[in-house]
This record gives C-alpha cells, structure tokens and sequence, in this order.
C-alpha cells in the first residue's frame, strides 16, 4: 500500500471515532472548513461541476465512468450534491489524480456560492433548466440564474459545456469568459445526436455528430430523456481532451443507474423498470414516452408520490392519471393521493386503474396479478414511497412496511428491512361472519331497492365514544333514536334497519379501528350485495372548524385514514359523504391525539347542534337520487 493509502485509511478510522463522539454535522462542517486548505495542493486534477434541474447526477455519474477509463479521480457519491457532500469527496482526491467531478444543488437562491467557490471549476457542465425546486424560486429564469454561477466562476482557460436545446442554458454563454461546447438536437450545437432511438427491449443509441466525425454510440440505458446526459458528459470528456470515439466508447460501459430508468429482471419473467429515487411532476411524461413505444406482453405503471407538485396536487394527479391509462394496460397509484385518481377512471374499464394508501396492499395486488412478459414502471420518490418493495417482496426479502420512515437510502440497504411493521395485509383482520346461510342473522339480509345506507365512521371502543374521530358513530346513533330503530349485532358489524321519514336507511357501523374500517366494510357490502352508490358516509374533518358541516357527492380522502381505507378496499370513490368539522383553534395536542381525547363540555354543546345540521344534510342525501353505477 502506497503511503498516501496508509494514510487515507488511518484518517478514515480517525473520522469514523470523531463522528460517534461529536456527531455529523460538527464533522461535516469541520471538513468544509478543511476542504479548501486541501484544494489549494491540488493542482493536476480537472475540476468539473454539473448541475441542472433534471439528468445532473447521470451526467456526472456517465462522465465519471467515461473519464475512468483512461485515468483515476473521485466524484460526489451518489446523488448527494450539497456542499457537505463536495467538500468529504475532495478529501478523498489525491494530488496524483486526473479529474474530481461535483454535482451542485440549485434548491434554493445562494446555495450555488459557497460550492463553487471551494470546487474552483475548470470544466462547468448544465444539463437542463427545469421546473424543479420551483417552489423557491417561482420562475425557470431564476432557477438559470442559480445554476448560471457555475459558469460565470469559470477561467478564461476553462470550457462550459452548455445544453444548446435549453434557450436559458445556452444564454449562460454570454455570461462566461470560459470556451465553449454546446450540445443537444439543435442543428446549432457543436456536438449533436442524430438517428436516436430506445424501444424497449432495446437500449438507447445514436449517431454522434461533430463537424464531420460521425460516432454510433449504443448505451446501456433506458429512455430517449437520458440524450441531454449523454451529450453533456460527452462535452465534459471532450473539454477534458477526450476523442469523441473514446468518450462513446467510455459510455458504451457505464451500467444503468439505480432507482433511475434501471431495468431489473425477476424469476418470473416479469421486468421492472425503476424510476424510483425522485419523481418531480414534469419527469412524469418522459417516462410514458418509453413505456408508450415499449414492446412487452402487458404494460403497467405504478406511480407513488410526485414531487414539486405546487397547488391543486389534486388536478395534477387526475391529469398524470389520465395520461398513464391511455398507455397502459393497468395504472396503480400509491400513496396519500392515491384515492383522488379514483375519479379519472374510463368508463367500461374500471379495473385498469386502481388506488391504495398503503405500499403493502399495492404490492400484494400488483404481485398477484402480474405474469411473464409484463413491463413494470414503478415512478415515485423514495423518501416518501419506498417502491423497491415491489421487488424485493417478490423474494420475501422485505418485511418492513412502514410508509413515513423518511429515509434516503433504499430499502435494500436498509438494517431495518425485515423487522416487520405490523400493518395488516389488504383486507387483513377479523371477518364479520363465517356463517351458515340459514343462520345469517336478519339484519344482514341484502339490501332491498330503494334502501341506503348511512355509516358512521368511529373507532368501535367505549372510550372512543365521545371523542372527535367518533362524531360518525354519534350522528348514526342519532337517527336510531329519531327513527325508533335497535341496533343489531353482528361479529363484524352494528347493524339497525328500517324507516326514516318515507326513507328506507341501514345504519351501520363497523366493528374495526378506525384507519382499517375498509376491510370491514367491503365485507359487509359483499355479503349485503352493497354497492358504493347506495352509501352515505358521516365521519369528523379536522380541516374544518368544529361545529361546521359540509356534504359531498364523491372525491378523495381529503387526509381521513378512514376514508381512504374505504375507499381503497372498494377501489370507488362513489361514496357520499357527510363531513363534521372537529378542528378547535388553540389546540395544543397533535392532532392524532387530539382526534382520540374525549370533548370538553362545551365542545360537546357544539358538537350535538352539528349533529342536528348534519341529519339534515343526510336527509337532503338520502332524498336526491344516489349515481348510478357506471
């Protein structure tokens, strides 16, 4: 071992007790400080920056692996693109290396200064200027502006490498005393790609045009979206002094990235294409661009949750919703927002699309119906999706099923994978009977034409009853009194039926908690021949002030657990429903305990005046007819 790799282990031992003693962030910010110190030996390596809105961490990961081959240098790991994450690869660089490659953040005005101060670039490489991080800066003119600073920092001796397909990237040129190379499908760029195609199975490839040399190239990846990285890390290796025929050649051999357009075969010969480590709204259409052209026996699109989605998420996810069923045979969301889809179904073909809350039911329905020659692209963020699960639950390598861990990693580096969540399976827990038809009790006889139904949403326990989350149970034990209606009891549910004010009505609630009340209901409704149209569901809102009251015909969960668990086991959003407002100013409990503490006394005088306002938007429910079944 060389003397510089002796010490190189000797300080890594020493970082790794220095962080168990001191914490992260006092390490982080004490190699930033050290970082530029070291800089100044560094005098051999090219220091090459990229950013961009989309395709930055591929650029950098396609040049590094191209520039590999001729040479030895260090790049920021990974997606990792803070200044935390450019200062410790710096550490790793040695004063005999031939190149460092950074990514740079450009999520928030400033953050571009400190990181390309220390990196002191002599290359500067900008992908794409995009809608991401939109939220910070509110326009693509100022999300340039940020991304434009790596390219300003660039010596007259230095060469940008600038997206000539981008009109704001390609003005960042006029800003830079550096050389120039510009790249794209623009007749105007210096280096072009022509004759490009990527029709699954096959990978992507083209022909390299600059001046007069023409270079086919024929990648490993997945996807026509991924050209602008392609050509950017090609402009990099050419600014390096790279021939065009080294530089196809050195992307010819980089393998697909994970969790970005990678392809992953299973036993039964079904493939999943991974788009699962970010999922800005934008990206969306590129990746139904490959599915749409794909060759595969049956196409299938999992979407989790989209990131940079701004107001009316809601739209946004119906439109995407629209748009995946015009390319593929099933659609399958995931996620919080899942259930708002529900109501972007087509007629005739209710089944090709579907929603879930939970990763798990998805995963189980999806593996359940899946077979040789199906294409799977699973788009979502990691963070908030984990949708790796979809694979690794295949070889029972996953038993986690927890949907806010918020980690980074994937769940295949996980420790925690296989230390099981205990979330029940999809329409996992106690069934409401197992009965001999002759002793089916009369309560649970199907339901007559005519009749509705009126669920109280509630948590079954007695010492839930005068809590918020319980104002369900409260209303429909109201209209048994009014009506002069018992309840019944049967294993999985409480049951009164009979006549209220010339209305035939079947008031239930569900003996099951709260957040799984789904389960419980789709099997009630299948042995009563219920049908989501004929329901009327009365459950607590906390995003409306407490005492008020609000109906609708149909939509989402808007946030309930128990909607959405309602929602999801019937995959219908049809239901109507009556919502009662339970938020309280000032409450100083979060709001899972505060929907679970009993009401003060004069909460309760509130609470029984909105039990009164909300029978009678039930009784105007209960008179308009109830949507047919489509």
């Amino acid at each position: 071992m060389t003397p510089f790799g002796i010490l190189a282990r000797l300080s890594g031992a020493l970082l790794w007790r220095v962080r168990r003693l001191t914490g992260d962030d006092l390490v982080d910010r004490a190699i930033v400080g050290i970082a530029p110190h070291w800089r100044r030996f560094l005098k051999k390596p090219v220091f090459i920056g990229v950013t961009g809105s989309v395709g930055k961490t591929t650029t950098k990961e396609l040049l590094l692996g191209m520039l590999g081959r001729s040479g030895r240098g260090v790049g920021t790991i990974g997606s990792l693109n803070n200044i935390d994450a450019t200062a410790q690869a710096m550490m790793r660089l040695r004063p005999s290396d031939t190149f460092f490659a950074a990514e740079l953040s450009e999520n928030k005005p400033g953050v571009m200064d400190e990181q390309v101060a220390l990196l002191q670039p002599g290359v500067g490489i900008v992908t794409i200027v995009g809608f991401d991080h939109w939220s910070a800066f509110e326009s693509r003119e100022a999300i340039a502006a940020e991304m434009g600073k790596l390219i300003t920092a660039l010596p007259a001796t230095g060469t940008a490498v600038l997206n000539a397909d981008d009109e704001l990237v390609l003005a960042m040129a006029a800003k830079s005393v550096a050389g120039v190379i510009t790249y794209g499908l623009s007749a105007k760029a210096e280096l072009r790609a022509e004759e490009i195609s990527s029709v699954w199975p096959e990978r992507l490839q083209m022909t390299l045009v600059r001046g007069s040399e023409r270079v086919r190239l024929r990648t490993q990846l997945c996807g026509t979206h991924w050209v602008p990285s392609v050509l950017g890390a090609i402009g990099g290796g050419l600014a390096t002094g790279l021939s065009l025929e080294a530089c196809a050649a050195g992307i010819a051999s980089v393998a697909p990235f994970v969790g970005r357009m990678q392809p992953v075969d299973t036993p039964e010969g079904v493939t999943f294409i991974r788009d699962d480590y970010k999922a800005p709204l934008w990206t969306a259409e590129t990746c139904f661009e490959f599915i749409a052209t794909a060759r595969a026996r049956r196409k299938i699109i999992v979407i989790g949750s989209l990131s940079d989605c701004g107001a009316g998420a809601p739209e946004k996810y119906i439109k995407v919703a629209k748009r995946a069923q015009e390319i593929a045979d099933l659609t399958i969301f995931v996620g919080p927002w899942a259930s708002q889809v529900l109501k972007a179904r087509k007629a005739g073909a209710e089944d090709a699309l579907r929603a879930f809350r939970n990763v798990r039911n998805a995963v189980e329905y999806l593996n359940s119906i899946t077979r040789e020659g199906d294409l799977v692209l699973l788009k979502g963020t990691n963070k908030q999706d984990h949708l790796l699960r979809f694979i690794m639950a295949r070889t029972g390598d996953i038993a986690c099923w927890r949907d806010d861990c918020e980690r980074m990693g994937f769940c295949n580096e996980c420790p925690d994978r296989k230390n099981p969540s205990g979330l029940p399976a999809f329409g996992a827990g106690a069934s409401p009977a197992d009965l001999d038809p002759q002793e089916t009790p009369h309560c649970l006889r199907p339901i007559e034409a005519g009749e509705q139904l009126i669920i109280g949403l509630g948590n079954p326990e007695a010492k839930y009853a005068e809590t918020p989350h319980n104002v369900g149970h409260r209303l429909v034990d109201h209209f048994a009194v009014s009506a002069g209606l018992n309840w019944d009891g049967t294993p999985g549910a409480w049951i009164a039926r009979g006549a209220f004010q010339s209305h035939q009505v079947c008031l239930v609630k569900i003996k099951m908690a709260m957040n799984l009340i789904g389960g419980g209901l789709k099997r009630l409704a299948e042995q009563m021949a219920i049908e989501p149209e004929q329901c009327i569901l009365v459950f607590d809102d906390l995003d409306m002030p407490l005492g008020s009251v609000r109906s609708r015909q149909s939509g989402g969960a808007g946030g309930h657990r128990g909607v959405a668990s309602i929602l999801e086991a019937f995959q219908s959003d049809a239901f109507r429903r009556v919502k009662i407002g339970v938020d309280q100013e000032g409450a100083k409990l979060n709001r899972v305990d505060y929907v679970l503490t009993p009401f003060s006394a004069v909460s309760r005088d509130v609470v029984e005046q909105a039990l009164q306002t909300a029978e009678t938007h039930v009784l105007k429910l209960l008179t308009a007819r109830p949507k047919k079944v489509p």
